[in-house]
């Protein structure tokens, strides 16, 4: 959409995506293949163009930097000692790798930065993303259980845990689970927070640490880690997206573009908190 006025969208159902682009979506932009001639544009990152370059300096991003443990100590040490201990960013001045691949060198990206984020790619991206239309029928779902349950108070918790990749699992999501009892044993005692993840597992431990009535949780009816084989639990998954982009605040994990497109769905107002 930014390179283009005519972008469309590769989306292929398969055993891995069950759910056709126009079962989600109300945009009439799906095709099936990429028409002969067409530029393509692959990368997960959101585009960076020369003119944007401007407005971002060299080594701006954190995310995606050096893996050594060695290196990512100095980093805490630095954010320790410099008196910044509540910074969301303090683990990540030499964050968790990503991808050597997907990282250039001179840090000049903006992806899962959030509130780091400049004015000038907020204006540039935020009326794209509102361009995307859910299909009514899933939309009026998500609009009608947020205003039963959803309020200012609440906070959005987005766990991604990586069940389906041991590697990643044991990389990512135990070595912040603490930074997440931190954060959640640090809000108000009158917050809830609404938790949406990619496991089921996830809730019950919350539920005994804080109480179920301070957790809540879209009533699914397809467990979150089969969601992906059936429709309906990729609907589910979009509502889960959809109610989380209602929240003022939103404690997202390291890594996840789910709370990234539900951030920015939400106009890039949600103050957000990384572990």
């Amino acid at each position: 959409m930014r390179l283009g006025g005519d972008a469309r969208v590769c989306w292929v159902v398969n055993e891995k995506v069950p759910t056709a682009f126009g079962e989600l979506f109300a945009n009439d932009c799906a095709v099936d293949s990429v028409p002969a001639g067409a530029t393509v544009y692959s990368s997960w990152r959101l585009a960076m163009l020369p003119q944007d370059e401007a407005h971002l300096p060299q080594g701006f991003a954190t995310v995606g930097a050096g893996a050594h443990p060695f290196v990512r100590g100095i980093g805490k040490a630095w954010w320790s000692l410099t008196g910044r201990r509540g910074d969301r960013y303090r683990f990540m001045l030499f964050p968790k790798q990503h991808s050597r691949r997907s990282t250039r060198r001179d840090a000049r990206h903006i992806d899962l930065e959030y509130e780091r984020i400049p004015q000038y790619f907020r204006d540039v991206y935020g009326p794209l993303f509102s361009r995307i239309v859910v299909r009514p029928e899933i939309a009026a779902l998500a609009a009608a259980w947020g205003a039963a349950n959803l309020d200012p108070a609440v906070i959005g918790v987005q766990v991604r845990t990586w069940r389906d990749d041991p590697r990643r699992y044991r990389k990512y999501h135990l070595p912040a689970v603490r930074r997440l009892w931190q954060l959640l044993d640090a809000a108000e005692p009158a917050a809830r927070f609404l938790v949406v993840s990619d496991s089921d597992e996830i809730l019950p431990p919350l539920a005994a640490r804080y109480g179920k009535d301070r957790i809540l949780s879209y009533p699914r009816r397809i467990a979150r880690a089969e969601s992906w084989r059936v429709p309906l639990g990729t609907t589910e998954d979009l509502i889960d997206m959809l109610l989380l982009a209602r929240t003022e605040r939103l404690y997202a994990s390291y890594l996840s573009t789910f709370s990234e497109v539900a951030w920015w769905l939400g106009g890039t107002k949600a103050r957000v908190a990384v572990f």
